[in-house]
């Protein structure tokens, strides 16, 4: 998965990009399952100076599996 985090003015963007099926059938898994709410969001620096990031979303209860998980 390609990820690029964009920060502008009035907002933050993490754009992501299917390099394989699997990657494609999960971004599709998303874009139709997902809710509209954050569930957690979190950014951690250790002390050997590595950084990330961590966004949840919330998953609908009622979620549409119709595109499998490719393994």
């Amino acid at each position: 998965m390609k990820v690029q985090f964009i920060e502008t003015d009035g907002c933050f963007s993490i754009d992501l990009t299917a390099e394989t099926m699997q990657e494609a059938a999960a971004l599709v898994r998303f874009g139709m399952n997902r809710t509209d709410e954050i569930r957690h969001g979190s950014t951690i620096a250790s002390r050997e100076g590595e950084f990330s990031t961590a966004v949840v979303f919330g998953k609908n209860k009622r979620a549409n599996n119709d595109v499998p998980k490719r393994r």
